[in-house]
This record gives C-alpha cells, structure tokens and sequence, in this order.
C-alpha cells in the first residue's frame, strides 16, 4: 500500500477514534454538570476545548501509530481535521459568528493533535488496518 493511501486511511480513523472521545468525554462531563449543577458558560467553553484537545491527541497518537512515520505531520492533519469537522458542524447548527475562541480551538488542536502525534511514535509495534 503506498504511503499516502495509508497516510488517507490513518488520518480518517485518527479523526473517527479523536471525534468518539470527545463524545465519551462530553456525554460524562454532561453527566457530571446533570448532578452537580449548572456551570458558567464561560467555564464550559474551555472544558471543552480541553475535551476537544484530548480528543486531538488521541487522534494524533492513533493516526502516527498507523503509519509509524511523520508522526508529527500525521497529528497536525488529524488535529486540522477535528477543528474542521468541530467547526462545520458548529457553524451550521448556531447563529453564532467566527470568534477568538475558534481561533484558539485551531491551535489548540493543532498543538495537541501534533503533540498525540509525535508521542504515537515512541512505541515500536504499529497498529495495522486494513
């Protein structure tokens, strides 16, 4: 299989795997607010984007055990492709515009899709898909 079907192949399942923990992630941190109570609006922006970070490196740390090289480049697209899925989807369900928080949520994941990537590549054995 050459490299960049590979790459495609890891990317798509890095940001499947990433996008399932940030739902896990979110439905238990809806649990814990459904209890607790009610947090500021303020605040639950920003545990999400810690929520949508882990789920970057996660994706990153997958995709760069996938093709056992580039493993920072692997987590910078599978980051890249979170934030466009994330942001799409927001785009479209909400009135709101384009604000600095997006801005953030971009180098966040970015940041944290490369780190998951470059963190993927320290083990030996490789994860094969087919």
């Amino acid at each position: 299989m050459s490299d960049k079907k590979l790459l495609i192949k890891a990317v798509l399942f890095g940001t499947v795997c990433g996008l399932l923990v940030t739902v896990i992630l979110v439905c238990i941190l809806s649990a814990i607010v459904m209890t607790s109570g009610l947090l500021p609006t303020e605040l639950t922006n920003y545990i999400t984007l810690a929520l949508l970070a882990l789920g970057a490196f996660s994706g990153g740390f997958i995709t760069s055990r996938i093709t056992k090289s580039a493993g920072l480049v692997a987590g910078l697209i599978t980051g890249f492709s979170i934030f466009i899925l994330i942001t799409i989807t927001g785009l479209t369900k909400s009135d709101d515009p384009v604000s600095l928080l997006t801005l953030i949520r971009l180098v966040t994941l970015l940041v944290a899709g490369g780190i998951g990537g470059i963190v993927g590549l320290k083990r030996k054995e490789r994860i094969h898909i087919k």
